[in-house]
């Protein structure tokens, strides 16, 4: 019981550090499995700042003596000429290479009672940066799993690393709109793609008010939508920069994002009536914005703004948002607690009703 408690410190602290902090690098998982119910996780890889010993920073310590024959266990080891882990690790990290390279790492096992032999299991396709895996001195290439009949061993692992440097794509490239503020806001789909690192994170940010994109961050290649809010911009071209970038890499890539509005503000007739703007982004997860306008000169009763569900059922009242006084004025709806469908917001100022229908994607 004292060593499972142990092991599952062990484990916890592990995820806790992994949540915390990312690195750059490339990890590889195996889980060791006695066929018997009993599993260990184990990480082996490269890492910036990384040493061939116990780096308590990059989520290696140093565990306790090996527990006797009859209890499972498993652990990463010193590897004789490349690593120095005490009595072992959960995981083990080297220097993150400067050029391709290979490292060898070295896992013991022992089954545990009733058990006879154990299975290392790891995921196949090989994470970006990894160009090969020997286990023992057999190419794996294809596989996800190798078995052993022994009761206590070890396992002799070879890994081959590409430090190639991250880059990014994007398509289409530019992003162009042609629109006017009459029709809905336009959204259009953005495909964000590593390269060197297939499942590498980004995040997106813009310098422009006027451009919305869901979601704003991500890993592997992932399209993304952007949207543009066209109501109560002018006639003209509107230029603007979507960044793609790293968060731990040096990497970055800046997207043209060109807007051509036909139809302009200045072109819509004036009005002293209620209006109730399209939402955008639309569609939109988890957040969108609605525009309205009161109407000139309004006196009446407060005026409500409430959501609808498809059955008519109202679903949350953005009312206490509203300022109660003419002129344009933008409302942000939260839908993070609402399932994902069609839902219809609702504007009534004095006699005057006007109703969109919007669509939560989740």
């Amino acid at each position: 019981m004292k060593y499972t408690r142990i092991f599952i410190i062990g484990i916890l602290l592990l995820a806790a550090n992994a949540a915390a902090q990312e690195y750059r690098g490339v990890t590889l998982e195996f889980f060791v499995d006695n066929g018997e119910g009993r599993s260990q996780r184990l990480a082996a890889g490269v890492r910036e700042g990384a040493t061939t010993g116990i780096d308590q920073g990059l989520e290696e310590a140093e565990l306790p003596p090996q527990p006797p024959n009859e209890i499972f266990d498993a652990r990463l080891i010193s590897t004789p000429g490349t690593s120095q882990l005490g009595l072992g690790s959960l995981a083990d990290y080297r220097p993150f290479p400067s050029s391709p390279a290979s490292e060898r790492y070295t896992i013991s096992y022992q089954a545990g009672v009733n058990a006879s032999g154990v299975t290392l299991r790891w995921t196949d396709p090989l994470p970006g940066r990894i160009t090969g895996l020997t286990i023992d001195g057999e190419d794996m290439s294809g596989q996800s799993s190798v078995e052993s009949q022994f009761m206590t061993g070890q396992f002799v692992i070879e890994i081959g690393y590409d430090p190639a440097p991250l880059r990014y794509a994007a398509s289409p490239s530019p992003l162009t709109f042609m629109v006017n503020n009459n029709d809905p806001p336009p959204t259009k789909a953005l495909t964000i793609s590593p390269e060197g690192d297939p499942g590498a994170s980004w995040v997106l940010d813009t310098d422009a008010d006027w451009l919305t994109i869901i979601p704003g961050y991500g890993e592997g290649e992932q399209t993304v939508a952007v949207s543009v809010n066209t109501q109560r911009l002018p006639v003209g071209t509107y230029q603007a920069t979507i960044r793609v970038r790293s968060q731990v890499y040096n990497a970055s890539l800046d997207v043209p994002v060109q807007m051509e509005m036909v139809v302009g503000v200045e072109d819509v007739p004036a009005t002293n009536g209620v209006w109730l703007s399209q939402n955008y982004p639309n569609p939109f997860n988890p957040s969108t914005v609605i525009e309205l306008d009161l109407g000139s000169g309004y006196r009446g009763a407060p005026a409500t703004l409430k959501i609808h569900d498809l059955l008519g059922r109202e679903v949350m009242d953005l009312s206490s948002s509203l300022e109660m006084n003419s002129g344009v004025q933008r409302v942000r709806f939260d839908a993070s607690a609402l399932p994902g469908g069609i839902y219809t917001y609702t504007l009534r100022a004095g006699n005057a009703v006007r109703s969109n229908s919007m669509t939560l994607l989740k």
